[in-house]
């Protein structure tokens, strides 16, 4: 039976020591640990469970963490700000942060717009999942050297050149 994935995060350091955190992760985990920062746990890793904190990924021995619903939200995934009656401003954006509110006990969430995040948090409510904008390749003609032919590179007849 699939369990994974579960939210949760730590909001005070879990165990004496770090023999609960994989060898090579400790470091990163006291960055990041104790924090609001929401994680998904998905997966085992010999005697570990993977966090995922967007690209970050800690691996640690079941503790004891604060588990939430998850809403459907990931670091990285893209989003529309909605305007809520006026409530917010629109916009197009980036979930970069995840973090559990405990005043309002819900998740909520910061977006970043053109690589800045917004110094707004946002509830589920005020998110809808768009599509990743799609890079299209374009092509791009310059006029060539002029050596008789015709500046675009295209030869022209004597008939259609321009007697001017």
């Amino acid at each position: 039976m699939k369990t994974d994935p579960r939210y949760g995060y730590y909001p005070w350091w879990p165990e004496n020591g770090d023999a609960w955190l994989h060898p090579e992760d400790v470091s990163l985990a006291r960055t990041l640990i104790p924090s609001p920062r929401v994680f998904t746990r998905d997966g085992e890793s010999g005697p570990f469970v993977i966090l995922h904190y967007g690209e970050v990924r800690l691996r640690v021995k079941r503790t004891l963490w604060q588990e939430v619903p998850g809403e459907g939200f990931e670091i990285g995934d893209w989003v529309e700000v909605l305007s809520r009656m006026r409530t917010n401003d629109p916009r197009t954006a980036v979930i970069c942060e995840r973090h559990w509110d405990e005043r309002e006990r819900g998740l909520r969430y910061q977006v970043a717009a053109n690589d800045a995040a917004i110094p707004r948090w946002y509830a589920a409510i005020d998110l809808q999942h768009v599509e990743p904008p799609q890079i299209r390749e374009t092509l791009r003609i310059e006029p060539q050297a002029d050596d008789g032919a015709d500046a675009w590179g295209i030869e022209l007849d004597e008939a259609d050149r321009d007697p001017f």
